[in-house]
């Protein structure tokens, strides 16, 4: 019974530059809760891609206790890693949140430590999974800068597509033109969600998009997932 929510950014209430930012993903957050079908679902923050930065896992940690959550932290990169724990702590979450960062980084480590393993367990004893932005790409097999994920959607992921160039757009294209995969474009505020195959976009803007690209027959369509 495998849950997935990918989102493809919005921002969530950091403080920069001294300014507290508006929280933008709150509908989607509180569909990631509902859906792990717990009053107080155990939340596991993964936060590799970012360095493991504390003061975002305490960001995510207000947002989640305001929803009933029980968040705890897992730092991937302190010295005497035990495994054994790691995957103790995997495997008895209710949730798992991916943060934003450096996917390359991100998956690499993950490989290093066989945690990709261990989150297509998680995947496939049924915890929700999510993440937003590097926590949409390590779900997809592929994402456009051509870094390979974990492979549970069979697809090309780009995230925070209304902020992207010419020139990063023409890079989807052309990755979904020579794998022959299908692009899902998730604009930020935007999270697709897959509930044991069954595909849905939720938002937490309703002027935001999720796209399908393909390419068939040498032509492009790009249509927007409903």
């Amino acid at each position: 019974m495998g849950k997935l929510v990918c989102i493809g950014g919005g921002e969530i209430p950091r403080v920069k530059n001294g300014i507290k930012l508006p929280y933008e993903t709150r509908e989607i957050d509180e569909e990631i809760v509902r859906i792990s079908e717990k009053e107080n679902p155990k939340l596991l923050f993964i936060g590799t891609a970012s360095t493991n930065s504390y003061n975002y896992f305490l960001v995510i940690k207000e947002i989640f206790e305001d929803l009933g959550c029980i968040v705890s932290n897992l730092d991937l990169l302190q010295d005497n890693l035990n495994m054994g724990e790691v995957k103790n702590t995997i495997l008895n979450t209710d949730i798992i949140y991916v943060g934003g960062g450096n996917t390359k980084f991100m998956l690499e480590k993950w490989r290093e430590l066989g945690v990709d393993k261990l989150l297509i367990e998680a995947y496939n004893k049924g915890i929700v999974c999510s993440g937003l932005s590097a926590g949409s790409y390590c779900w997809f097999k592929i994402n456009y800068d051509l870094i390979e994920g974990l492979g549970i959607i069979n697809a090309v992921n780009c995230v925070h597509y209304e902020q992207k160039d010419e020139h990063a757009r023409n890079k989807l294209y052309d990755v979904v033109k020579e794998t022959g995969l299908d692009g899902i474009a998730l604009e930020n505020c935007v999270a697709l969600e897959i509930i044991d195959g069954k595909m849905k976009v939720v938002k937490s803007n309703n002027s935001k998009n999720a796209y399908k690209i393909t390419y068939n027959n040498n032509e492009f369509m790009e249509e927007i997932l409903e």
